[in-house]
């Protein structure tokens, strides 16, 4: 397996719901949904991960996000990446109050739901396909900085709402357009997808099909959090506010405001692993033994967590990556 994340399948730009600004992105495609032989086995499956703090100089070229995503390639998961504001290529600067990269992150969300979706359906229509009985499943992960802002974040049938009712003109309508325009795009890699024209449906069937499986809420979410960040550190890239979801909604410009659930219900409620080293300089090794132990004594807490021995916050101590890595990967098996 490589030991890092390769070069992108695809390299894009998609506006943020916040204010239209254009974020720079990647997907990186996993060998199974490449290899003609099984392409139609494949389980649709797509992760998220976002980098730290823009103004310590995260980006997604970060080495942890890029072994952490390998990982989860290697595992067969479509991968996504992305900058938030003010890293890397994205315009914009970075916010102190985490609201605009809230709505940046819940750009890519939306993005990645309709781009799975789109190749469900690619895949769906050949006769051999055994997707189509499946559901869409979504890791929603972040490191450092990432974490914190994917714990924030809402349902996936709120932004599926979100992306169903995007108007014309709106960053909501063109990342609708952008994830149509990438998935035709992976047919020239995904040659399982390429059909006689006889049976390949056309785009606008497509389009009204994806919409009505984002409207049924046919996505399910994990969320992966790796070196989070726990207070006082997470106040201060706050400024202390509730963290609240603002989006633009109309052409106009009129704005939308959606209350953002409390992590511990989304970290308790799903799938969740936490990954985080006994060494971290950001969050003391008792916080975060506090903090995973308050979430997995909830009832029904579907919450986990994994301390390494030596680890620091970058993940640059002798045998930290590959622990690290380990656990990712046991994780990963107990995937649905």
């Amino acid at each position: 397996m490589p030991k890092h994340l390769p070069s992108p399948t695809h390299s894009f730009t998609i506006p943020s719901i916040y204010d239209g600004i254009q974020l720079a992105c990647r997907v990186y495609l996993p060998q199974q949904l490449l290899d003609t032989q099984v392409t139609s086995q494949w389980r649709v499956r797509g992760a998220i991960i976002a980098h730290p703090y823009a103004s310590l100089g995260g980006c997604y070229d970060d080495p942890v996000v890029s072994f952490i995503g390998a990982e989860l390639l290697d595992a067969d998961y479509l991968v996504g990446t992305f900058n938030f504001r003010g890293a890397g290529d994205s315009e914009g600067r970075t916010s102190w109050t985490a609201k605009p990269e809230l709505a940046d992150y819940v750009s890519f969300y939306g993005f990645m739901m309709l781009y799975l979706q789109y190749l469900r359906l690619k895949i769906a229509f050949r006769p051999d396909s055994e997707s189509i009985a499946g559901r869409v499943h979504l890791i929603l992960g972040g490191y450092s900085y990432g974490s914190m802002v994917a714990s924030h974040l809402p349902s996936s049938e709120i932004v599926a709402d979100l992306f169903n009712d995007g108007a014309k003109g709106t960053p909501a309508h063109e990342i609708f357009l952008t994830a149509r325009t990438i998935c035709t795009l992976s047919e020239d890699e995904i040659s399982q997808l390429q059909q006689p024209a006889s049976t390949t449906p056309s785009t606008t069937h497509t389009a009204e099909a994806a919409e009505d499986v984002l409207k049924s809420s046919n996505t399910t979410t994990s969320y992966l959090l790796v070196s989070p960040l726990l207070p006082p550190i997470n106040l201060f890239l706050t400024l202390f506010s509730d963290i609240s979801l603002e989006v633009n909604t109309h052409a106009s410009g009129q704005h939308r405001y959606i209350p953002c659930p409390k992590p511990t219900d989304q970290l308790c409620a799903h799938r969740t692993l936490a990954i985080y080293g006994d060494e971290d300089t950001f969050t003391s090794v008792g916080k975060l033994r506090k903090w995973s132990a308050a979430l997995k004594s909830v009832p029904q807490s579907r919450f986990l967590s994994t301390e390494i021995e030596g680890a620091g916050h970058f993940w640059r101590e002798e045998g930290a990556e590959p622990q690290a890595r380990r656990s990712l990967r046991m994780w990963l098996h107990q995937q649905p």
